[in-house]
């Protein structure tokens, strides 16, 4: 057989091999075959001189029917799994993408009474020893008290090294309970990925009012003079935040104890609280205070406030003294601008603060033109200096009573004496011992304006300032 023959001979072999095959897959069934390559054709077959062997193909060696089956029928590798880490849509860890976000974070823990889990977000360290346990009893509900509801947290401040909000914890039965809302501090910082992450909790301070015996000292006379422990703890934005409410609530003796009474005196710290009560002023809801300055050792605040018709602010300073946070400064010309624009064109004047020529600063309370009688403004200012008045008996106050021009200089004198009578008598209703109180009238003496205009007519905006009694505090 040449080798024509022979490859055709193969060629009709393996022709009728493949059609069986395909005949034995219709049917369903599974074929294993082994087919020969077609250039293993002998070398006898041909009567011609055989190819050189360094020309010759090598045979390929033919697979067993086991393993093509095995290529056919079983599954190709699979690529070894790889662990994707799925992008976040929460906070991962302790991170946060909104504020809102964080308290959420938290709040759900507090709701849940978890503190472990609460403390898991806030972070190693972020809870101070010393505020721990009550931190603990807040959040697991220990001590009666549980989320308001209606606003579970707010913003205190925002500033540039970071942001303080608040969780706003009420009474869990009111009805049961005299504790008063309270608050704890959530302090939130900004990482270099542009994530928020919790930098620490802290609770507000209130300072202890000493019981004291009847005609003992007061307190500033008998307590160390450095700070109060409560106020050496505390950073700069919790001091400004505990004056401003002390001032709201006119809490006299917390707002002295946490200004310097070297830069901000007694006279001033009244006046505010006068001139916020007169415009029923409360801090806003929504971030109170806003840091304008913050350095190492001073701290400057805006306490924004707002009585639901008109918003002002006052500013507060603070500065470091034997290390603690102290108020040494006050500014609230803002204030008292409101109050004047909300009075109008004035029949009584409203500086409730002015400048003694004797030295310091006096309160100042006005009358009506030819009244020695009180207007409900002064009476409510009167409220608040016996409240400060009552702080020990040994508290005195000079009221000098003034009058303008209109009139004789004898009606004058016995107007301006009834006009500080009249707060005498006042301050006497309101608690305080007749003895702390000493009464001095000048008449039209001594104006703080001019009652007539160069021309000589009459300036009745000038008198207004001099139908006054001032209030010299003595603390």
């Amino acid at each position: 057989m040449n080798k024509t023959t022979a490859s055709i001979f193969f060629g009709i072999i393996l022709i009728g091999l493949v059609i069986s095959l395909f005949s034995l897959r219709g049917c369903g069934e599974k074929v294993e075959l082994t087919i020969p390559p077609l250039a293993t054709v002998p070398a006898d077959f041909d009567d011609e001189e055989p190819a050189e062997p360094s020309k010759a193909k090598a045979p390929e060696p033919a697979k067993s029917a086991e393993a093509s089956s095995a290529s056919r029928t079983a599954p190709a590798p699979e690529t070894p799994e790889v662990a994707v880490k799925p992008v976040p849509t929460e906070p991962v860890d302790s991170l946060f993408k909104t504020p809102e976000a964080a308290m959420a974070a938290l709040a759900e823990k507090i709701g849940a009474k978890d503190f472990a889990a609460f403390s898991e977000l806030v972070g190693e360290g972020g809870i101070a020893g010393g505020i721990l346990d009550e931190v603990k009893a807040l959040v697991e509900g220990r001590d009666l008290m549980k989320l308001d509801p209606a606003k579970p947290f707010v913003e205190i401040s925002k500033s540039a090294e970071g942001l303080r909000w608040a969780f706003n914890f009420v009474p869990a039965n009111p009805a049961a309970s005299a504790s008063k809302p309270r608050q704890l501090y959530t302090d939130l910082t900004v990482t270099p990925e542009e994530s928020l992450e919790v930098a620490k909790i802290s609770l507000p301070f209130a300072l202890a009012r000493p019981v004291r015996p009847a005609g003992s000292p007061v307190a500033s006379e008998v307590a160390p003079s450095g700070p109060a422990p409560a106020v050496q703890e505390a950073d700069a934005l919790t001091v400004a935040h505990a004056f401003s409410k002390a001032v709201i609530e006119r809490d006299f003796a917390t707002a002295r104890a946490l200004a310097d009474p070297a830069t901000v005196t007694d006279e001033r710290v009244a006046a505010l609280m006068i001139a916020i009560e007169e415009g029923k002023f409360g801090l806003r809801a929504e971030r109170p205070l806003v840091v304008t300055l913050s350095r190492e050792d001073i701290t400057w605040v805006l306490a924004r406030v707002d009585s639901g018709v008109a918003a002002s602010e006052f500013a507060v300073e603070l500065g470091k003294i034997d290390q603690a946070w102290k108020v040494n400064g006050l500014t609230f010309s803002k204030v008292l601008s409101a109050l004047s624009e909300a009075a109008g064109a004035g029949k009584v004047a409203y500086s409730p603060i002015v400048e003694d020529p004797s030295g310091g600063d006096s309160l100042v309370l006005y009358f009506e033109f030819d009244d020695a009688g009180l207007t409900p403004r002064t009476h409510r200012q009167l409220t608040i200096v016996a409240d400060i008045l009552k702080e020990g008996a040994e508290r005195v106050i000079r009221i000098n009573g003034h009058a303008d021009a209109l009139g004789s200089d004898d009606y004058n004198v016995n107007l301006s004496d009834r006009r500080a009578e009249t707060i005498r008598q006042t301050l006497i209703g309101l608690g305080v011992k007749p003895e702390q109180v000493v009464t001095e009238a000048f008449g039209a003496a001594k104006p703080r304006k001019p009652n007539f205009l160069p021309d000589g007519s009459d300036n009745p905006s000038g008198r207004s300032q001099n139908r006054r009694a001032e209030v010299l505090l003595d603390f």
